[in-house]
């Protein structure tokens, strides 16, 4: 069968055991943390920025320690990370950090452009200026705009870095139902959301729960 994520014994820095879980294609699913540093280290792995120094994982069907730097590039163009932070470039405008997808993956027209990411910061109910920097910026306002931004990528994996930890339920009700509406519209796309603090994403109906705990891991 085939994976949209697939991790068989891997074990890396800052993992509190040996990880072993799938994902099938088209999941809503949870992997809850036992801290920061392991949502770090697993979002790293899944990217290929970092390899496992045990164990095999593979990401939409490709074992990520076996792919060159050219073909991980390839990769990560079929999946998106919405960072805790925002993952935005400091020194570039909310617009430049936005549009980036399309102007470097995508034959897109100056107006598509336009068009694509307006649509998309109204869709996650961005209110703020599209001149600021991000440092000008909320911290609920910057996870907006890097899901707007993730979204215009079309990915077949999202990836949810802690996306609504530390917000008020205001702020959820901003993000959650935008990523949500967005994993549906599409057959087979997966969303994983990767957290230390499951009780920022009690109100979401997963598929599936995977916990990691020092000494144990379970699914439900």
């Amino acid at each position: 069968m085939n994976h949209a994520v697939h991790f068989e014994q891997v074990n890396a820095d800052d993992l509190t055991r040996e990880v072993s879980f799938a994902l099938p294609p088209g999941a809503l699913a949870l992997l809850v943390t036992s801290r920061r540093e392991e949502s770090d280290r697993l979002v790293r792995l899944l990217l290929g920025l970092s390899r496992p120094q045990a164990g095999r994982l593979s990401v939409l069907g490709e074992e990520v320690g076996a792919l060159s730097e050219k073909a991980l590039v390839a990769l990560r163009k079929s999946l998106s990370v919405v960072f805790s932070s925002g993952g935005l470039v400091s020194n570039l405008k909310v617009w430049e950090n936005l549009v980036l997808p399309l102007e470097y993956h995508f034959a897109c027209t100056p107006s598509e452009i336009q068009e694509k990411g307006e649509a998309a910061l109204r869709r996650v109910g961005y209110c703020g200026g599209m001149m600021e920097l991000p440092g000008h910026l909320s911290l609920c306002q910057k996870r907006q705009v890097g899901l707007a931004r993730a979204m215009l990528s079309e990915p077949r994996l999202m990836i949810f870095d802690a996306m609504l930890d530390g917000l008020q339920d205001d702020e959820k009700a901003c993000l959650t139902p935008a990523a949500l509406e967005f994993h549906r519209e599409q057959g087979g796309r997966t969303s994983l959301f990767i957290t230390s603090n499951p009780e920022s994403v009690r109100d979401i109906p997963f598929d599936l729960r995977v916990v990691l705990k020092e000494g144990a891991l379970h699914a439900e």
